[in-house]
């Protein structure tokens, strides 16, 4: 097999590149920052790493070093941005709502504007979500700071080293585009065209999603705003099937919690959640079902088996996750009137 055509592939069916870079990433980035800080907050540093690496692994080679600095800007930024105004429930919603507007705007742009998208809302949405869940204990605002800046750089180094062996030690400077990205973005802002439309749109259920587990903290709120973000994440696919994917994968993933918590060991549930997790996140582009389940599977793994309540994390998981989808749902029917056809096909 020709790894490198492999790794080169970053649009195959179980986006094997990406989470070939991924996983590294969150591991090396995680295993360096864990001695020296709180846990929840090494593991934002580590998705850090993780977001910036897998990135470099959705490009070819030769082309890393074009977007390995972006990607590790936007990272820092919004990750730091979460830390920070996790506190302020209304800020938190409003800086999420221009996140994911912009994120739109982006996407509609250019390839690269969807993978810094991504980045963004992800690195916010899980550092907010760390300093609500964990609160004072995870230590001083500077310090989880420095930690998301550690842990971008190594995400950074580690894409740079990796997308040099790709690309057989020699970057490329890519062809310069007709249209810029922030070109792209102010035209879609001027034109109002559907991508602007498409991000307010998506905006403000997850803004409010937001607003309440920021106010109501605990997982239960946090696994509903993370239901809702995740159904309205995609731009362009229609809300009601991305639900119904979701709630379907998650029940499938709850009954297999239930099964395999009663026969295997804490470790080796431990394993195969984080494997779940890494394979559902690879699939769930073109298997949403598949992908569903397996990132229900390890996330409700992953959150019950600390504390010993798998089957009771398994409950809670897929009322949650209706809950959150009831949110994406009304929010469609409120939010997402057919366009009418006045713009011509390009």
């Amino acid at each position: 097999m020709n790894l490198a055509r492999l790794f080169a592939r970053a649009e195959a069916a179980w986006n094997v590149a990406f989470v070939a870079h991924l996983a590294p990433g969150f591991v090396l980035a995680s295993a360096v920052l864990v001695p020296f800080a709180h846990p929840l907050v090494a593991l934002v540093g580590g998705l850090c790493g993780a977001l910036v690496m897998g990135l470099c692994g959705r490009v070819p080679g030769p082309l890393v070093g074009a977007v390995v600095l972006p990607g590790m800007l936007v990272a820092l930024v919004c990750a730091s941005l979460g830390i920070l105004v996790a506190p302020l429930p209304l800020l938190a919603a409003l800086v999420i709502a221009l996140i994911v507007i912009a994120s739109s705007l982006a996407a509609g742009a250019s390839p690269l504007g969807a993978g810094l998208g991504l980045i963004a809302t992800f690195a916010f949405a899980f550092s907010t979500s760390v300093r609500v869940l964990g609160g004072d204990p995870t230590g001083e605002v500077a310090q989880q700071l420095l930690v998301v800046v550690v842990g971008c750089a190594i995400g950074a180094v580690a894409g740079v080293v990796v997308g040099l062996v790709r690309a057989r030690g020699r970057f490329v400077r890519p062809p310069k585009p007709e249209v810029s990205l922030g070109q792209g973005v102010m035209r879609s802002i001027r034109e109002r065209d559907e991508h602007l439309h498409d991000g307010i749109r998506r905006a403000l259920p997850i803004a409010l999603a937001m607003l309440m587990f920021a106010a109501l903290g605990g997982r239960d709120a946090y696994w509903a705003f993370l239901a809702a973000l995740t159904i309205l994440m995609p731009t362009g696919k229609p809300p009601m099937r991305v639900m119904l994917t979701r709630v379907v994968g998650t029940v499938v993933g709850v009954i297999v919690v239930s099964i395999l918590s009663l026969f295997l060991p804490p470790l080796v549930l431990a394993v195969i959640a984080v494997c779940a997790l890494l394979v559902g996140l690879a699939g769930q582009e073109r298997y949403p079902v598949v992908g569903a389940a397996l990132g229900a599977f390890g996330a409700i793994m992953l959150i019950g088996l600390p504390s010993g309540a798998v089957a009771t994390w398994a409950v809670h998981r897929m009322l949650d996750t209706l809950i959150g989808s009831a949110l994406a749902l009304v929010a469609w029917r409120v939010l997402w009137p057919r366009d009418r056809a006045t713009e011509p096909a390009e």
